[in-house]
């Protein structure tokens, strides 16, 4: 077989739900990609050119950008799975166990995107956090600090020299730890390094050029054939180098040619990774990894390879990723019956209404169609801000005759989160929390208040996994917000004016949070994996002899199922009062008579459907009501005052059952029964403000904080005191801000309403116990309510 035989569609790999940010490959018939959508997937050759969905690997809770494959160890016998994610960890799996990991490593602040491995099985992970880290024995062995911006590549040449790309636009090259030597000459972003065959190496970057450089630091050689970033390299056995990038194309290099382009029907290939067999494994922005093959006997079938030449074809190319095109001065099809100047070289021609773009193939001598150009209203370019990537990069003016700042925002980005950050960064006053909110929601059409990754996860996480009161490992203090995504919305949001302007006074801004107006609630979550989990669940009860009367029935499962589709969209579904009383009795089974530690995910489908479904009346009007179903059903009673350690079981069960008593109060039969229980309700629940579970005492505040709404008017005094006390108690223990902020919120909504409340303040010491905490938490507005109290006591 010629070297010069064309690479062909081999196979596609369909599973994933977002972007392929990146490959690897686990031996010659095998293939680890991962994912926007949170997860890697392990493909197995099933045949010369099929592939199957072989493992998912779950762990992150936000975008997995890097992946590598360690051969297999003594303790390991089938590899391990290395991948990192913009969660700022890295999970080590051991292939025959997906599920979780079986190292996690922590100590990188930012996303990280780069990952290598030395020939000794020693980690090396780059970050934008603009370090490099070696990872030796899942520790940290040390840290590569020298780049400016982000470090977008890293390459192991062996155990003790490391090469590293930056957003900075230089290679660094290091020994044992030590910076020895800088490398210039892109001109912007080094995107990724690989090793040649010839002692030398190759990098690429964002200004579409590969250059290949010896070790002592030259560069030797500049490619030029790709016409935006390049964002990925490979070699392969044979020496080539393969590359791809924001063309659509992989690459194939010879002797510094290009001698093949391969077009991809998709915005971005972000990634391209050579096979030990000389294939060609490559992922992009359609959430499709592809492979492609030079061998006849590996190539898809025919009609297959004609599928895909369609594809791409009928692909849209935003106009601005060609350039300004004035389409009568275009040339018709009779451009096309000339030869092509080089491998890749791509022209427009007007083909009657539509501008068409084809591409020159210099080994097949003609001309081949890889797409029509249309408006760019769906680019899905990002764009660069610091060395960073970001979905929109949006001027904002502040006005005072200041210049506009930049306000760097990705669509899955808290809009709370990417305020704060920006308001930090550029000395603003808090209070233009708001308004920079509603900006980002009103210019970025795909935000979300719930799109965000949180420090608090919600119990179903990414790709389906259950992670119940999950805590991050992350030590970045979160954002108000950064719970929001399980409350559903902001617990302060109010409308405010579309200019950012400077407002009077710090007290204005504080008007908008104190006091709280609305009841809280968490209505969010991933309802199939909800359902996914009690199925399991109800499996392994049918193997228990002793739990078989608790096993749920086929009928009882499809009534779950009905609720399921009904939760998902609660508008437009409907079904009888009838359909809602079974619904609620199935629910009831599972969070008493299910074993305990197997209550939560019937706990967490109560809490949603208490928003979306009328309360039975005899749980509304009975000693026996749901506020004691879920006390009884979550334990909450089992946890004494004096048992300073709960079990891991009885916090989950307790945040969960606090999430949906925080719910009750957003229906009118729920805050009857809480008004008539409120004594019973805050005797059980006040103490566990000493659990070390942060979603759990977060969620007992959003609790606390909904008391202070319903008491508005009507007022139980003697629950608002004993509320009071347990929050200055927590207050003087509790150094997480969320938490910190939302008890603030709570005394000071309880203080504006309520004289009994305003003299209690003055008996418990509010005034220094809020600055003792603004102290401690150091937080601008924490700081902010804090100033505040002054005037409120």
């Amino acid at each position: 077989m010629s070297n010069l035989a064309l690479f062909q569609l081999s196979t596609t790999l369909v599973g994933h739900e977002s972007d392929v940010k990146a490959v690897c490959c686990s031996g010659e018939n095998s293939v680890v990609s991962s994912s926007r959508d949170k997860t890697a997937r392990l493909w197995s050759r099933t045949g010369k050119n099929t592939f199957i969905e072989n493992k998912i690997f779950l762990g992150h809770n936000n975008f997995v950008n890097s992946v590598k494959y360690l051969p297999p160890t003594s303790e390991h016998s089938s590899g391990l799975v290395i991948s990192g994610s913009s969660d700022k960890t890295i999970n080590v799996f051991d292939v025959e166990n997906a599920q979780e990991p079986a190292y996690s490593l922590i100590g990188h602040s930012d996303n990280v995107c780069a990952l290598d491995v030395t020939p000794s099985g020693f980690i090396v992970s780059g970050s934008w956090d603009k370090t490099a880290k070696i990872w030796k024995n899942w520790q940290e062995s040390y840290t590569l600090e020298g780049h400016s911006q982000a470090v977008w590549a890293v390459l192991a040449i062996d155990d003790e020299r490391i090469l590293t790309g930056s957003a900075d636009k230089s290679i660094i090259k290091w020994q044992n730890g030590k910076r020895v030597q800088t490398l210039s000459g892109h001109t912007d972003c080094v995107r990724a390094l690989a090793l040649l065959p010839n002692t030398n190496f190759v990098s690429c970057g964002n200004d579409s050029t590969l250059r290949i450089w010896t070790f002592s630091g030259q560069c030797i050689q500049e490619l030029y054939g790709h016409t935006s970033f390049v964002y990925s390299l490979g070699v392969l056995p044979t020496g080539e180098i393969i590359s791809s990038g924001e063309d659509r194309s992989v690459k194939i290099w010879k002797d510094g040619k290009c001698i093949q382009t391969i077009i991809h029907p998709a915005t971005s290939v972000w990634c391209v990774a050579p096979m030990p067999n000389g294939d060609i494994v490559s992922g992009s922005s359609d959430g499709i990894a592809r492979i492609f093959s030079r061998d006849s006997e590996r190539v898809a079938e025919s009609q297959i390879l004609k599928d895909y030449d369609e594809q791409v074809s009928k692909h849209a190319i935003p106009s601005n990723q060609v350039g300004d095109l004035k389409k009568d001065n275009l040339p018709g099809l009779e451009a096309l019956q000339r030869q092509g100047n080089k491998e890749g070289q791509v022209i427009m021609i007007r083909a009657g209404d539509m501008v068409e773009a084809h591409q020159w193939s210099q080994a097949d001598q003609s001309w081949h169609k890889i797409g029509e150009v249309v408006d760019a209203v769906d680019q899905k370019r990002k764009q660069l801000y610091k060395g960073r990537e970001y979905d929109y990069v949006f001027d904002v003016d502040i006005g005072e005759g200041t210049p506009a700042l930049k306000l760097p925002y990705n669509t899955n980005d808290d809009p709370y989160r990417a305020a704060r950050e920006f308001i930090s960064a550029n000395g603003l006053p808090e209070v233009y929390m708001e308004q920079i909110v509603d900006f980002i929601l009103k210019n970025a059409p795909d935000a979300n208040l719930s799109s965000g990754s949180s420090q608090f996860a919600d119990p179903f996480t990414g790709a389906s996994r259950y992670t119940p009161g999950g805590v991050s490992n992350s030590s970045q203090t979160p954002s108000v917000s950064s719970n929001t995504f399980a409350a559903g919305l902001d617990p302060w949001t109010r409308p405010g004016p579309s200019p950012i302007t400077e407002p009077s006074s710090v007290a204005s801004g504080l008007a908008k949070i104190i006091p709280q107006k609305t009841y809280l609630k968490f209505h969010q979550a991933n309802i199939q994996a909800i359902l996914k989990k009690i199925n399991q669940i109800n499996v392994d009860l049918q193997q228990i002899e002793s739990t078989n009367n608790t096993v749920l029935t086929s009928q009882e499962i499809t009534t779950l199922e009905n609720l399921a589709k009904f939760l998902q969209n609660p508008q437009a579904n409907s079904g009888s009062n009838n359909d809602r009383q079974q619904e609620f009795i199935v629910i009831r089974k599972i969070i008493t008579q299910w074993p305990f530690e197997n209550r939560f995910p019937g706990i967490d489908l109560l809490r949603l459907q208490i928003l979306y479904t009328p309360i039975p009346a005899q749980y509304v009007e009975n000693d026996n009501n749901i506020i004691h179903l879920l006390i009884n059903s979550a334990s909450m009673n089992s946890w004494s005052k004096d048992q300073d350690t709960p079990t891991k079981d009885q916090e989950t069960n307790m945040m969960l059952g606090l999430r949906a008593l925080t719910n009750l109060f957003n229906v009118e039969e729920g805050k009857i029964i809480i008004k008539r229980e409120a004594s019973t309700i805050i005797d059980m629940i006040s103490h566990t403000w000493k659990s070390t579970n942060k979603n759990l005492r977060i969620a007992l505040v959003t609790v606390f904080l909904n008391f202070s709404v319903l008491y508005k008017t009507n007022a139980n005094e003697d629950v608002i005191l004993q509320l009071m006390a347990t929050l200055v108690e927590l207050l003087e223990n509790e150094n997480e801000s969320e938490v910190v902020y939302r008890a603030l919120v709570t005394l000071g909504t309880f203080i504006i309403q309520n004289q009994a409340a305003k003299e209690a303040a003055e008996a418990f010491d509010v005034k220094n116990v809020v600055k003792l905490v603004s102290t401690k938490t150091n937080e601008a507005r924490i700081n902010s309510i804090a100033n505040e109290f002054s005037r409120l006591i």
